[in-house]
């Protein structure tokens, strides 16, 4: 008997052990302040936010969910820390009488929602991994209407049954005629609740603000206004005796907002958001999921809940939320870097769909010149010259820009027309010059490099550049630079070729923007490096293959090749790099869910060019380049050298396309440069 109850201690224990390592010993807590629509504007006005605020850290955060920046499913987001999707007929969410705990009875629907949804989120993620190691969740507050509950605060902290242990979300709020749908959120009653509650993980929903915000059609401009500022005095109010009652050593406070800001007061997509407590310092907030100062994803709110409750971190997607000490912060600092990322985001479509409409123009010329054999001369030549010319240069001024950060639209066209002029006039100077075109790479080839070892530092506020607030990637080189970068190397190339044809420096160049582009710490991006690697192996192949045949057993080794670099770039990513990127992440998910997830983001990337193929602007000047191309070596006989770096910086054209969700915009830039520049040699 006494082995066999030995031998139960010792099971008992085993079973015990992985949930001990988990959980808190000192009742530490996370309060996570619901402020919808809340602006940076609306800050400035909030005396003890702003005082919270000169303790702790501020930052900006990404809302989307799958489909936009507003609605529940930011909410529902928060909670899987993948996007979802969420509508309000999905929620309803009613308090259980024997337990006081909180039940959505229209989860069904949200597991439906989400049953095709390419992020695969986990709905329930929080409220599973606290109720795993036995932490309590609980929501107080809500933003109900007259005849429509919202309970869209209560997604966050709920369980994959749709359950919150404990929770107020009727009784919370009192009529007053001189709020908006005659409901405001009763301040005393949120208090005291949060106050006594014995949960682990709070979520507390001011509510005013949404309201205010859906009934803004029947308020003037100055109603508003006035109705606004008390609302925020209630909430700043709120917030100032909320402090006195956390325990700074043992509290992680959140303030945010998990739907971008109201529009009528700042149409910034995103929002702000605030922690303050233990371990949080004076400074601005960041994450390994988006590697920016001053920016985070919605995402990242839920693995930062987990590290501080010291809870498992199972289903989720982002990273913690940490600090970056600055003592000269202040509010003012982040509403200009806003002010820049907002204006970049504006201008970037507008921007680049002029610049393609200025290159399918040119590049109709070209072909109307080509096929109708027109031969330009005198001054006619050399305008046209330089014309061609701009469509190199336009993406260096795009991200010469970007050093300037432009803070309104306004004085972001006065930096571009002046930059253009500029560029216009010392086009014009050197246009008789033999080393324009390769000059004009050369800069693009140098700045991108720089770009790349400085982590973005360049490119930052560029309309080449990532827009956080899509939030589809937010570090490392986007798929527009990987465009300019290949395009830029395979002209360069081409002009290196032409000179001296034994010159092994177009290899060299391919090698090392492989690694930058590929390596986790610079470029991370592994759809752009599989294009560069795709452009090397065939360059390499090209140069050693004396009888010119592509036969099937050099597309094997091209395909082992691609194959084997990507897996040594996802192990230095896994096995050396404190934060994942993509790349190791998606080798890690795979391996835990199996073939099925990296079908599901094959599936995507292809979704994704399907449906840029069918509504993009790109897809009409890649049909030009194509008729060009042809024209151009029809009527042009190359040197095979100079075919080579055509062909190989083509090839790795066709790979990045094939290879990235968004490979059409890859392609099209790139194939802007090596069409202007092969038909300037050809006039040449």
């Amino acid at each position: 008997m006494k082995v066999i109850r030995i031998l139960s201690l010792f099971l008992l224990l085993i079973l015990l052990i992985p949930n001990l390592s988990y959980g808190i010993e000192d009742n530490s807590r996370v309060y996570l302040i619901v402020i919808n629509k809340l602006t940076l504007k609306d800050i400035e006005s909030m005396k003890n936010l702003k005082k919270i605020i000169e303790d702790g850290s501020i930052g900006l955060m990404n809302t989307r969910g799958v489909s936009g920046y507003t609605g529940a499913e930011s909410f529902l987001t928060i909670n899987s820390s993948r996007k979802s999707s969420c509508n309000y007929a999905s929620i309803d969410f009613l308090p259980r009488e024997l337990n006081g705990s909180i039940v959505n009875k229209s989860f069904s629907r949200l597991i439906k929602l989400n049953k095709n949804n390419k992020f695969s989120p986990y709905i329930g993620a929080i409220g599973d991994n606290l109720h795993s190691v036995g932490l309590k969740t609980a929501i107080y507050g809500n933003g109900d209407l007259i005849n429509m509950p919202l309970k869209t605060a209560a997604l966050i902290p709920m369980d994959s049954r749709g359950l919150v242990d404990y929770g107020n979300i009727d009784n919370i709020t009192i009529e007053d005629n001189d709020y908006p749908f005659a409901i405001k959120t009763d301040y005393k009653k949120l208090l005291s609740e949060i106050k006594n509650s014995s949960a682990n993980f709070i979520v507390g929903d001011t509510g005013d603000l949404d309201r205010i915000y859906r009934y803004s059609d029947f308020l003037s401009e100055d109603e508003s206004k006035n109705i606004r500022e008390r609302i925020l005095l209630d909430i700043d109010s709120f917030i100032g005796e909320l402090i006195t009652i956390l325990k700074y050593d043992k509290s992680l406070l959140i303030i945010t907002s998990p739907n971008s800001g109201d529009v009528n007061v700042d149409d910034n997509k995103l929002s702000p958001i605030i922690t303050w407590g233990n371990g949080i310092g004076k400074g601005i907030l960041t994450s390994a999921t988006t590697e920016r100062a001053g920016i985070v994803a919605n995402i990242d709110i839920g693995p930062t809940i987990m590290s501080f409750l010291r809870a498992p971190m199972d289903n989720m997607s982002g990273s913690q939320i940490k600090s970056i000490r600055k003592n000269d912060i202040n509010l003012k600092d982040i509403i200009e870097y806003s002010q820049q990322i907002n204006t970049t985001s504006k201008v970037r479509y507008n921007t680049l769909y002029y610049y393609e409409i200025f290159s399918m123009i040119i590049l109709s010329l070209a072909i109307i010149f080509l096929i109708a054999k027109i031969r330009l001369s005198g001054k006619t030549k050399d305008i046209a010259k330089v014309l061609f010319a701009m469509i190199l240069v336009f993406p260096n001024i795009f991200i010469l820009v970007s050093i300037f950060k432009p803070r309104r639209i306004y004085s972001f066209i006065l930096i571009l027309f002046t930059l253009m002029l500029l560029s216009l006039i010392v086009l014009w100077v050197t246009r008789k010059s033999s080393d324009q075109i390769i000059n004009i790479v050369s800069i693009s080839i140098v700045i991108t490099i720089l770009d790349l070892i400085s982590r973005g530092s360049i490119s930052k506020f560029s309309v080449l550049s990532h827009d956080p607030t899509i939030g589809a990637r937010y570090y490392g080189i986007g798929n527009e630079m990987v465009g300019l970068f290949l395009g830029s190397i395979t002209i360069f190339s081409i002009g290196i070729s032409k000179r001296n044809d034994k010159s092994l420096i177009p290899l060299f160049l391919l090698g090392i923007s492989v690694i930058l582009v590929g390596h986790p710490h610079y470029g991370a991006n592994v759809g752009g490096a599989m294009a560069f690697i795709v452009a090397t192996i065939f360059y390499v192949v090209e140069i050693f293959n004396k009888d010119k045949v592509l036969n099937l057993k050099r597309v094997f080794f091209m395909v082992i090749s691609i194959i084997l670099l990507i897996s040594i770039m996802g192990f230095i990513d896994i096995k050396f790099n404190r934060n994942t990127t993509h790349l190791g992440n998606t080798i890690l998910l795979t391996k835990n869910n199996g073939l099925s997830y990296l079908n599901k983001i094959i599936f995507r990337k292809l979704l994704m060019n399907i449906k840029l193929i069918g509504n993009s602007f790109w897809t009409y000047i890649l049909l030009l380049h194509m008729i060009l191309h042809t024209s151009i070596f029809y009527f042009k006989k190359m040197n095979n050298k100079t075919l080579t770096a055509a062909i190989a910086g083509l090839s790795g054209t066709i790979g990045g396309f094939l290879l990235n969700d968004s490979g059409l915009i890859l392609a099209a830039i790139c194939m802007n440069l090596i069409t202007t520049g092969l038909y300037l040699e050809f006039v040449e």
